[in-house]
């Protein structure tokens, strides 16, 4: 169990010290993956992410289902239910996003901010919503933010072109 340090360095650190506690706690993570604070894993052990994803603030990963208390004392169920997410290669996961458990998320897929994920998502797909459904391909989505495009800049520069760019918008 994570030490209450550890949860400390987790959401105050820098993302390899992130990625360094998630996988002493027991998470498949792969290579080039970012995790933004505060990220919650339920039971990370029973947590697999692949390479190249994001899982960006206030992502909750949860690996069981708390509902069951409603149980104790009609003695109708006494488990536990618990089960596995795993997360493939170069997915995006939105800020706020739930992802529940016994779900896998597809190579190449995208999960919008604020969704609720209750079931598998295939690859090469855009989800979103509570609960989560289908928005568009991966291809879809590509042209769409082709189009959409404000082009590539210096971060050093970012406010200031930005601002620039949308002048008009943020008038007072």
């Amino acid at each position: 169990m994570p030490s209450i340090i550890e949860h400390i360095l987790f959401r105050f650190g820098g993302n390899s010290l992130r990625i360094a506690l998630a996988r002493k706690w027991g998470v498949k993570i792969g290579r080039n993956c970012i995790i933004d604070p505060p990220c919650t894993f339920t039971e990370p052990y029973l947590v697999s992410i692949g390479n190249d994803c994001v899982i960006t603030s206030r992502v909750s990963i949860i690996t069981h289902i708390g509902a069951n208390r409603v149980f104790l004392k009609s003695k109708d169920f006494l488990g536990t239910v618990y089960a596995p997410i795993v997360i493939h290669d170069n997915c995006f996961i939105g800020i706020n996003s739930i992802i529940l458990p016994n779900v896998t998320i597809g190579a190449n897929s995208v999960i919008g901010a604020g969704s609720v994920v209750t079931k598998s998502i295939p690859p090469n797909s855009v989800y979103a919503g509570n609960p989560a459904k289908l928005i568009c391909s991966y291809q879809e989505f590509l042209e769409k933010c082709k189009i959409k495009s404000t082009g590539i800049f210096n971060k050093k520069y970012k406010r200031k072109i930005l601002t620039q760019m949308f002048k008009d918008t943020l008038k007072r």
